[in-house]
């Protein structure tokens, strides 16, 4: 029973003996407890009163005033034999716990095995209570001389816990390395380095190796294998091999019978081992659908069986409601924060009309195709009937005009407050819109309006059609047939089957049900498509599953599909306890899934995954790189080792490659150590607008710098960039040449690589392409970082060289992974290549207008001007210099010539952008804008005083002198000026 101690009401505290320790009270409630008590409460005397301090093994004290002096050393004696009773019985009580924690500590951690997490974990915690007891100074007094040994066998798991342990296995892989250090010098052709060794000996629960390019990863791979079985933790039939393609396995399979004199370890790709597993619980070895070796047949069948489907009237009509309504994916341009962003939009996804038009915006598409549905015809940004051009302005082309009616069509980016998207200015635009009002007033033309508002509000369509009707338009509408039979020739439909056929391709490998696709289609943003694209994939889906139930046949997913559901049920026993992954940065979910099915069927089991997230480049497929960077989440406490030795590519090349790739920041952190080293850049930028030139120079420069037999990989993002090896092979025979897409490349190498395709656009490296949100719904989550799986394949083309790499860019459309190289100042070589045929730079002048693309030099019946990159979504135009055929930038007041050897420069007027010249009139000089033009469709009749224009650049003191007619406009009133 707990005692109570009360001193003076105002100036004692309450003091109360439980049942584990002393709890006092005063302003706040406190608990000591028994075991933290030093030896022996003291009393300090006082005059009047005594006080008891009671010591705490920390270090601490607590102190207990005000007690009568006839009670001090009563309380004393009680609290004193309290606290001894309390730890002697508490000694007493732990002795059978402590002799089990030692025998479990000495067969877990006897030091002649690595220690795992989970056994440690577990350890620890069902004797975790012990600690506190172990830890007190006195504990000889309470236990024999034999318990007193216990504890000092357990005391430094107890108090340092997993700092000991790590101590320990530290200690056993050192043993280890020395005890095998001849079988891992002789492992592989050559020794392992240490790094490898320790990966191999570390014998975590799950390990993670994380092998940069050309560190030796398949290496690794046969020397943990070989380890196993040495060391005598594993039997060949307990280790599992698991790679990704057959090629890949067959070699592994080869060098461990070469190396380790072994044929009965398992080595299989994930497909076989599914078909293994399907073959032991059916009894029967499945039968592989011709289809699923073959992708071209697969399409084939999804295309025949469109065509099937297109004979049924429904599915006609959901086919043709997609292509009118949901081809492309609708985003406002009020979404949009710069028409740079809001042109990659357009140029991502191609939107072009039925007819075949690549537009401006989406609203217009869909403009466009219920004027062909309707069997009207149109014309897409037709001159209107009168020349409106300036000398700074082309001829205004309303949006759409009808030719039978003498028709036009204008729609408005406009918000039903007037307001503009955020990229375009308000003010400017509504000029232009009340000025092409007045034109077609003016004119008496026939103008209909929509407007973007209208397509937010769903009544676009609506509105267009009551103005045609009232117009006098006749609606003749298409048949389906008809529209269908448009749809082939622009290969349309080819191009849908191509979609059906990856959809159906990731859809199996997704593991999922129709039902399943639905619910993630109804939670998409653009949910009416996504459902439109599920009922036109649905019956597709159906025909190839019954296609494989009448032929008694599966594919390689179903082989995935059916071996996790016979592991998962417990039908399927597997016999493995040791899994190694090769490859791992490219493992799905659903084969994530089978592994961790075969683990949990034995609580001793081992995951050994070698991979590298710097290339993880299969996303499309259905790889999923965050199963690498969060390894541990997904399967628990993880001894991560990094491969950082790369026997591949020189320092040079490493630092270019780890300095571009790691500017993603999800990227795990590493630094790749060459065994090569260079003194010179290795990576040289070479521009030119045609390919032969560069393959030619690259070529010519390896041939000069390497004896006969040097290989050369030739890489491009897509496989259309392959040039005429033949035609190379013969003009360079001292040379190995190859062609390869950089996926293609992949584990490959050679001692030189040329780079081909770096340009922007879909086409281009990084590719800009769009991926159709139906697939998306099926990849992995995407990752923030802007082309961050394109970023990692170009890593992967940088580190297929040994010595050298030479990248290909037109300057006028080069790649942004080209401009961060010059722009960043990354360590290459970027004028190594001049002369005819070269470029001298990139085009590196900004498009004003839409700030993403750039200005480059175009030639037109009147001479050379500058036209954005991004024409024709941006069709902004400037003038070059006259003097030098240079850019020129605007700075405010003035444009300025680009070359800093040249001194022109041009004011700009501010009410329309055009140039200011220096005209006379009675009155004396004045500056007009050259967009004068009295009776014409256009003119702005702006002007200012000389002293009003104030020019930005050169010294105060210039004087301005006419520099004669421009390059592009030869007409006489015109002229541009420039100072002395």
């Amino acid at each position: 029973m707990a005692k109570t101690f009360a001193a003076h009401a105002l100036t004692y505290r309450l003091l109360t003996v439980a049942r584990q320790g002393i709890v006092v009270s005063g302003n706040e409630t406190r608990t000591i407890p028994f075991l933290r008590i030093a030896p022996g409460i003291a009393i300090e005397r006082g005059y009047f009163w005594d006080a008891l301090a009671i010591y705490l093994e920390d270090g601490q004290s607590i102190r207990f005033g005000g007690i009568s002096k006839k009670k001090a050393g009563s309380l004393q004696a009680e609290l004193n034999r309290q606290t001894r009773n309390y730890i002697k019985s508490f000694y007493q009580a732990i002795i059978p716990d402590l002799r089990q924690a030692c025998q479990q500590a000495q067969a877990s951690f006897h030091g002649q095995r690595y220690i795992r997490h989970a056994a440690a974990l577990q350890w620890l915690k069902n004797h975790e209570h012990l600690r506190d007891g172990v830890s007190r100074p006195d504990i000889s007094h309470y236990l024999s001389r034999e318990e007193n040994q216990l504890i000092e066998l357990i005391r430094p798991f107890l108090e340092k816990g997993y700092e000991h342990i790590a101590k320990i296995n530290d200690a056993y892989i050192q043993f280890q390395l020395k005890k095998y250090r001849d079988y891992f010098d002789r492992v592989e052709s050559n020794p392992l380095t240490g790094k490898q060794r320790k990966a191999c000996v570390i014998d975590e629960q799950h390990n993670l190796v994380l092998a940069g390019a050309g560190t030796g990863k398949t290496s690794t791979m046969i020397g943990r294998a070989g380890y196993l079985l040495k060391s005598g933790l594993a039997a060949p039939d307990q280790i599992l091999m698991l790679a990704y393609a057959n090629k890949a396995a067959k070699e592994m399979e080869e060098r461990i019978h070469a190396r380790l004199g072994i044929s009965t370890l398992t080595v299989k790709t994930f497909h076989s081992l599914g078909k293994q597993i399907i073959t032991d619980v059916e009894g029967t070895v499945p039968a592989i659908d011709k289809m699923a070796e073959d992708e071209a047949l697969r399409a084939r069948f999804v295309d025949d069986r469109i065509k099937q489907f297109l004979l049924d009237h429904h599915y006609k009509s959901r086919l043709v409601t997609y292509f009118t309504r949901f081809i492309y994916p609708y985003k406002s341009q009020f979404a949009f924060k710069t028409e740079g962003a809001y042109h990659a939009y357009i140029l991502e996804n191609e939107i072009r009309t039925l007819q075949g038009e690549l537009v401006k915006s989406y609203e217009e598409c869909e403009i466009a195709n219920y004027l062909y549905r309707q069997g009207i015809v149109y014309e897409y940004e037709a001159n209107y009937q009168v020349n409106t051009a300036g000398p700074d302005f082309k001829a205004y082309q309303p949006d759409f005009y009808l030719p039978g009616y003498g028709l036009y069509i204008e729609h408005f980016a406009i918000s039903e407050n007037g307001e503009t998207p955020p990229f375009i200015d308000r003010q400017k635009y509504l000029e232009g819109m009340a000025w092409k009002r007045a034109l077609h007033e003016t004119h008496k033309t026939r103008l209909i309006e929509t407007f973007s508002y209208q397509k937010h509000q769903g009544v676009l369509i609506d509105a267009l059609r009551t103005q045609l009707v009232v117009a006098g338009v006749q609606f003749r509408p298409v048949p389906d047939d008809q529209l269908l039979s448009r749809l082939r020739e622009f290969g349309e439909i080819s191009r849908f089957s191509e979609l059906i056929a990856k959809v159906l391709a990731l859809f199996k490998a997704a593991y999922l049900s129709v039902k399943d696709l639905s619910s993630l289609a109804h939670q998409h943003e653009d949910k009416e498509r996504m459902l439109a694209a599920v009922l036109l994939f649905e019956p597709v889906y159906q025909a190839y599953q019954q296609h494989l139930h009448d032929n008694g046949t599966i594919d390689f997913d179903d082989m995935i599909g059916k071996a996790i559901n016979y592991v998962e049920s417990g039908r399927y026993r597997s016999p493995y306890r040791y899994v190694l992954v090769d490859e791992f940065q490219d493992i799905s979910a659903s084969r994530a899934r089978l592994v961790k099915a075969l683990l949990a069927q034995h609580a001793d089991n081992s995951l050994f995954c070698v991979g590298d997230d710097w290339q993880a480049i299969y996303r499309f497929t259905g790889s999923d790189v965050s199963i690498t960077r969060d390894f541990e989440k997904h399967f628990g406490f993880t001894a991560t080792s990094v491969l950082d030795k790369t026997f591949r590519f020189n320092n040079k090349i490493g630092e270019v490659a780890s300095r571009f790739v790691s500017q993603n920041p999800a990227q795990i952190k590493k630094r790749i150590q060459s065994h090569r080293q260079a003194d010179k850049p290795a990576v040289s930028l070479i521009k030119t607008a045609a390919d032969s030139v560069g393959l030619n120079a690259a070529l010519s420069s390896i041939s000069q710098k390497q004896p006969a037999g040097a290989s050369v990989l030739i890489l491009a993002r897509f496989h259309f960039r392959q040039p005429e090896l033949s035609s190379l092979k013969r003009q360079y025979p001292n040379l190995k040449l190859q062609f390869m897409t950089v996926h293609a490349s992949k584990g490959k190498e050679a001692d030189y690589v040329i780079v081909l395709g770096l340009e922007h656009g879909k086409q281009g490296f990084p590719s800009e392409k769009a991926t159709h949100a139906l697939l998306e719904l099926l990849l992995p989550e995407a990752e923030d970082y802007q082309y961050a799986e394109e970023r990692r394949l170009f890593y992967v083309a940088l580190t297929r060289a040994r010595h050298h790499v030479y990248l290909i860019t037109d300057g006028n459309k080069a790649s942004s992974f080209v401009r961060e190289l010059v722009d960043d100042r990354y360590a290459i070589l970027a004028d190594e290549f001049q002369g005819h045929g070269f470029q001298k730079q990139l085009a590196d002048t900004p498009c004003e207008r839409c700030q993403t693309g750039y200005m480059i030099a175009r030639k037109s019946q009147y001479g050379i001007f500058y036209g954005c990159n991004q024409y024709p979504l941006c069709s902004h135009t400037q003038k070059s210099c006259p003097k030098c055929g240079s850019a020129l930038i605007t700075k405010g007041r003035s444009r300025v010539c680009k070359n800093r050897d040249c001194e022109v420069e041009e004011p700009v007027c501010p009410k329309c952008g055009g140039s200011m010249i220096l005209r006379k009139g009675k009155h004396g000089e004045f500056w007009g804008c050259a967009n004068y033009r009295p009776h014409a469709g256009f003119s702005c009749n702006h002007t200012e005083q000389p002293l009003d224009i104030k020019i930005q650049a050169g010294s105060a003191n210039r004087t301005v002198v006419p520099a004669g007619k421009t390059s592009v406009d030869n007409r006489k009133d015109k002229q541009t000026w420039h100072l002395n």
